[in-house]
């Protein structure tokens, strides 16, 4: 293969990367806000007499408040890793399975946010 040609190859991938990378970031913010709604809902469902205002509004707050912290910290630390894995294990198998699981599990949490 011409030289030309593999170095347009490696950029369409460290694009196709890239690409990804800034997907699975922004997906990774909308996750944890539908986990963070989804707790909350259940709170509401059991807790809260069927809905989370009134009462219950203000632990409802708290409870989702103590899901975004652990939550966002984990989020940086998954985006940031994958990040640097990108980084070192450019276009191996490995990398796009990493890009595979982190979509995948974004994927599940985003569908079953939406459900429920």
């Amino acid at each position: 293969m011409p030289t030309s040609q593999a170095s347009n190859k490696s950029i369409v991938l460290k694009g196709l990367a890239a690409m990804l990378w800034i997907i699975s970031s922004v997906l990774a913010l909308y996750a944890l806000n539908g986990v963070a709604d989804l707790v909350s809902s259940i709170y509401a469902a059991f807790w809260a007499e069927g809905g989370p205002y009134g009462e219950a509004y203000y632990s409802s707050v708290a409870l989702r408040q103590m899901v975004i912290v652990p939550g966002a910290i984990l989020t940086a630390a998954v985006v940031i890793g994958s990040a640097e894995y990108s980084l070192r294990h450019f276009n191996t198998p490995g990398l796009w399975r990493l890009f595979a699981r982190i979509l995948g599990v974004e994927a599940g949490i985003l569908l079953l946010a939406t459900l429920l």
